[in-house]
């Protein structure tokens, strides 16, 4: 039985997942494929634990012919990740008719419990659950493991994708703040997190018995870990520009970058810098690729490469170094002691405290504070 204590938090976590998933359903901006397979994880995550719930509270000894209707929905966590990771990391990315055998373990799952169960008899039914909830049974904790190594792989193959995303962008824009999906990355190391734990008590009460008291400490935490994975995801994901925006069209294209040659036109890289220092084109918080090419002749896939062997820097890199070295300019240069470091920042082509102060303390070891009062006690 559920403790009478985590009854309100198990309640709000199932009625959070799918208050959330509607909301996903029926918002109107944004790319609609992302939302509706975060909504559809959502009302999974909340069927899923809503099944649980049922399950050992005994609701499904008073009513057998509803149980197991939801027990394979896990099956389909790794596969809407994965498609997930894709939709907001590929332009222009649908679903492909290949794309549909990721969820063929969950109708596997659920037909061969619709056999081994819900034809069956209601006395059959009973015995069924009975020794279900004995705990006893190896073959749960195998199919458990199995499950968890399916999810774990769908999510090692998440995050790769979205790290090659990641590198991708800094080849091509100078400000990845709204569209370096960190609420992704955030969604899936809460994700395995939460799996993890769930794994944890799943083997501690088949080995120790489900009635352990201490056990029931270990649920409630991963009934406020719940929590907390839908709240922060949430808010992470209302922040970001990729689903909840329309601004997809605006990412940059996922054909990587061609290093054509390694060999670099030294006049060229030298026009290139003379265009950093004389048109500061990096005051500009949306400079991109493309945009820079644009304004000195050059294929952008060319300037990309002067950019990598010339000075050995991303695109994102090389535009940053001109920023902290005029931000750095401004606050030396400065007379006024009222100058914040904020106006410093969106003078510089920043428009992100917590990127600007990442890359100044990359260039200079010091954080755009230090280094201002370091200065003004020379």
């Amino acid at each position: 039985m559920v403790p009478k204590y985590a009854e309100f938090t198990v309640g709000l976590v199932i009625f959070l997942f799918l208050f959330f998933a509607v909301f996903l359903f029926t918002y109107k901006k944004g790319k609609r494929l992302s939302k509706n397979l975060l909504g559809f994880f959502f009302l999974s995550l909340g069927l899923a634990v809503a099944d649980v719930f049922l399950q050992i509270n005994d609701t499904y000894k008073q009513f057998p012919h509803t149980a197991f209707l939801f027990n394979t929905l896990p099956l389909l966590y790794g596969p809407l990740l994965w498609l997930l990771t894709k939709s907001v990391t590929l332009p222009n990315y649908q679903l492909l008719k290949r794309d549909y055998w990721h969820f063929l373990p969950y109708i596997l799952g659920f037909l061969i419990f619709v056999f081994a169960y819900h034809i069956h008899p209601l006395s059959y039914k009973k015995e069924f659950i009975e020794h279900v909830q004995s705990g006893k049974e190896t073959s749960q904790i195998l199919s458990s493991i199995l499950i968890f190594l399916m999810i774990g792989s769908y999510i090692f193959s998440s995050y790769r994708q979205l790290q090659k995303y990641r590198i991708q962008i800094r080849e091509q824009v100078s400000n990845i703040d709204s569209i370096n999906l960190s609420w992704l990355a955030h969604t899936l190391f809460g994700f395995v997190a939460i799996i993890s734990l769930s794994g944890v008590l799943q083997i501690l009460t088949h080995l120790l018995g489900p009635q352990t008291k201490w056990l029931n400490l270990l649920l409630l935490i991963l009934l406020f870990g719940l929590l907390f994975f839908i709240m922060s995801s949430i808010i992470k994901g209302l922040k970001s520009d990729v689903i909840f925006a329309d601004s997809l069209d605006n990412k940059p294209t996922n054909t990587p970058i061609q290093k054509i040659r390694k060999t670099v036109d030294e006049t060229k890289l030298t026009l290139l810098k003379k265009h950093m220092e004389q048109q500061q084109p990096f005051l500009n918080p949306s400079l991109n690729l493309k945009e820079l090419a644009n304004q000195i002749d050059l294929p952008a896939r060319e300037l990309s490469n002067i950019i990598n062997h010339g000075t050995g820097q991303s695109f994102f890199d090389f535009i940053n170094s001109y920023r902290i070295q005029f931000a750095k300019d401004k606050i030396q240069q400065s007379s006024d002691d009222k100058l914040t470091i904020l106006e410093v920042m969106y003078a510089a082509g920043f428009n992100s405290k917590s990127s600007f102060n990442t890359a100044f303390k990359k260039h200079t070891n010091f954080t755009p504070t230090q280094w201002k009062k370091q200065q003004r006690a020379k």
